[in-house]
């Protein structure tokens, strides 16, 4: 008989490592696939970070210049706070209008600031009326 045994070992031997080979190339394949798709995933997320970097170091240096210029502007307030003391000792008339300002702010009324800063209620009237809110 030509169905020896040894040729059905050999045959069966023979499939069961053609379906094993089949089985780890497609396994291969299918991780090959996965590699892929992550190296892809991964390029993306690369972009994506390099581009969030661009942002921020943009917004840094935006707010490294918004923190020069209110540095600059508090100067310019400190600066213009100094002279406006040295104008109002200077001025005496300057420093009634000063004082009768602020008494305005805190609620003083129309005859008192006539009485404090001996102004006429035209004048008193006219400041309250600018700096009441």
């Amino acid at each position: 008989m030509w169905f020896e045994p040894a040729f059905i070992l050999a045959c069966v031997a023979l499939l069961v490592g053609s379906v094993s080979l089949f089985v780890a190339w497609s396994m291969w394949r299918q991780s090959q696939r996965k590699l892929e798709a992550m190296s892809r995933l991964m390029r993306e997320l690369t972009r994506t970070r390099d581009s969030y970097r661009k942002q921020i170091d943009e917004l840094q240096a935006a707010n490294i210049g918004m923190g020069n210029k209110v540095g600059e502007l508090y100067r310019k307030h400190d600066k213009l706070t100094e002279q406006q003391q040295e104008l109002a000792l200077k001025d005496p008339q300057g420093r009634l209008y000063s004082r009768a300002t602020r008494m305005v702010q805190l609620g003083a009324g129309i005859d008192e600031i006539m009485a404090e800063c001996e102004m006429p209620r035209a004048e008193a009237e006219l400041l309250i009326s600018l700096h009441r809110k």
